[in-house]
């Protein structure tokens, strides 16, 4: 599944194809979202549109993989891109920003049955405009 969620997630969060990032989850997935769970791909398409509102330019990249037992993966991640709007009450910039997070995708073998994320907020929180 690795080469699958790199792909699928990954190369389509960059290239905005989210067919694809949707392909590789179950229709009932579990998203554990920061605030509620999502159910399957479309879920996942959902946060990572709000993200995109936020940060237009945004481009993920998978700095370390690691497999863990039960078909878990975890990966430590960063984006790059400009904070254009608002985000989880967090006011915009308009100036670049670079923040890290960790995923772990559970697969059943063929799909991914369930997603967690950690995101470190604090670049977005601290950007601020220069004077």
């Amino acid at each position: 599944m690795e080469k699958e969620i790199l792909s699928g997630f990954f190369e389509g969060f960059n290239q905005r194809n989210f067919v694809a990032m949707q392909n590789i989850y179950a229709d009932n997935a579990l998203i554990h979202g920061k605030t509620r769970q999502l159910i399957g791909g479309k879920g996942v398409v959902e946060i990572v549109n709000r993200w995109l509102e936020a940060i237009p330019d945004a481009q993920i990249t998978p700095l370390h993989v690691s497999q863990e037992e039960n078909n878990v993966l975890v990966i430590h991640w960063r984006v790059k891109g400009t904070f254009l709007n608002s985000i989880r009450e967090m006011k915009p910039t308009g100036m670049p920003v670079i923040f890290h997070g960790l995923t772990s995708f559970r697969s059943d073998g063929q799909k991914i049955v369930e997603h967690w994320a950690t995101v470190d907020y604090r670049p977005l929180q601290t950007a601020t405009k220069e004077s």
